[in-house]
Formats: structure tokens, C-alpha cells, sequence
């Protein structure tokens, strides 16, 4: 009897084991963002912050950087050629995002869009048969990268804010005949998404619990080989 007792112990630690180690990973993500508004190029280390991942969420195992620019402009011109011209209006810039001095995403939104004008009208108004102005003209653009590298990860970890930085450098002009007045104005904005992966444990339970779980358990095993044993012996 006393070997029975001990293997239905056993019996029960083991499942007092098995229970205690029932603690499994999990997979999370969580989401920042942030953005700028319409501003002048040449846009030249404007901040984009979000937040740090909390390290008592889980391990950071990567990171997701989703970048977005767009630009934004005005633009007028006039043929002043005693001919008719086509001219051409190319609104453009070089956006940049960068962390810690390192360029991590490059963006090139362009909008193009070519009008045909008569001979100069005799009126420098950027309007009429010879001009026009045009306005709200539009182009956006977006980039992603993942990132694993340990060392990397480390800049997102933490308390506070990660600081990205956002410029942004003009291209934008208007071309035609040799005798074409214009001007142009461009702005640009910029936003930033930042995914945090991270693998999450569950609770474990308590060790006091499982082991009472395990025991419990051995006792019902006990009690049931007793029942067995006194039918046996009663037959």
C-alpha cells in the first residue's frame, strides 16, 4: 500500500509539473503614429516622435517603420513668344526620414501635368489665353521597412519618445518656350507609423496553486485504488 501511495504522489507532482509549465508565448503588435503639417521646402530635420515600446509587454522582436509624404503646390505662368507654346508644370521633392543620424526611408512624390497656351495676350496676369494659375496641385508617396537587428531594436526601447526626422528638398518647376514667366510654391508633409512585434508570456499560475492542483488530483487517484481494493477483498 505504501508503494501505491508514492507512485499516486508521484502521479500527482508530475501533474503539478505539467500544469505549472503550461505558460505558452504570444504574439503582439502595437501601433504609434505621427505627422507634420504643410510646410515651405526646403523642410530641413522636422520632428516626428512617437512612443517607446514598453518592455514589461513582452520582448521586442521587430519593428515596422511605414513612412508617408506628401507635397503640395501653387503655380502660375505666362507665354510672353508671339507663338502659341506648351508649357509644362513638374511639382516635386526629395523627402527623407532618419533616425540617429541614419537615412532609414527615401521618398520622391511627383506631380507633372503639361497645358497649351495661346501667344502672349498682351496682359502678364498668369490668366487669360496666354497664362494660367493653377492651385492645390497634389502627389503623395509611402515606404515601409522591418527591422530585427538586436543593437537596432534598443533605440525603441524604453520610456519617453523615439525622435525621427523628417526634411524635405524641392525640385519643382515649370518649363516651356524661351519667353515663359512662372513661379511655383511647394510644401510638404510627412507622418511616420511605428509597429512594434513583440512576443507577450501568459500568467503562470502560482506554484502553491499548481502543486495544491497536483495533490488534489493524487488524493482522487488514492481514494478511488482504496474503493478497488476493498471490493477485492470483499469479494
Amino acid at each position: 500500500m505504501k508503494t501505491k501511495l508514492l507512485n499516486t504522489l508521484g502521479a500527482a507532482t508530475t501533474l503539478a509539473g505539467i500544469v505549472a509549465t503550461s505558460g505558452v508565448a504570444n504574439a503582439g503588435s502595437l501601433s504609434y503614429t505621427s505627422s507634420t503639417n504643410y510646410d515651405f521646402t526646403n523642410i530641413i530635420d522636422a520632428p516626428l516622435s512617437v512612443q517607446k515600446f514598453d518592455s514589461s509587454l513582452g520582448t521586442l522582436q521587430g519593428v515596422t517603420i511605414e513612412f508617408t509624404g506628401d507635397i503640395l503646390g501653387n503655380a502660375g505662368f505666362e507665354n510672353r513668344s508671339p507663338s502659341a507654346s506648351q508649357a509644362t508644370v513638374n511639382l516635386g521633392s526629395q523627402l527623407s526620414l532618419k533616425l540617429n543620424n541614419q537615412s532609414l526611408l527615401e521618398l520622391n512624390p511627383k506631380y507633372t501635368s503639361s497645358y497649351q497656351v495661346a501667344k502672349y495676350d498682351g496682359v502678364t496676369d498668369y490668366s487669360g489665353t496666354s497664362g494660367k494659375t493653377l492651385s492645390n496641385l497634389t502627389a503623395t508617396q509611402s515606404g515601409s521597412q522591418s527591422f530585427t537587428n538586436t543593437t537596432f531594436l534598443q533605440s525603441f526601447i524604453g520610456t519617453g519618445s523615439v525622435d525621427f526626422f523628417f526634411s524635405a528638398i524641392a525640385n519643382s518647376l515649370v518649363t516651356g518656350s524661351g519667353n515663359m514667366r512662372s513661379y511655383i510654391d511647394t510644401y510638404a508633409k510627412a507622418g511616420v507609423k511605428v509597429t512594434y512585434n513583440y512576443e507577450e508570456l501568459k500568467s503562470v499560475p502560482e506554484a502553491s496553486t499548481t502543486l495544491g492542483i497536483g495533490l488534489v488530483a493524487g488524493l482522487c487517484l488514492l481514494s478511488q485504488r482504496k474503493k478497488i481494493l476493498v471490493k477485492v477483498l470483499n469479494s
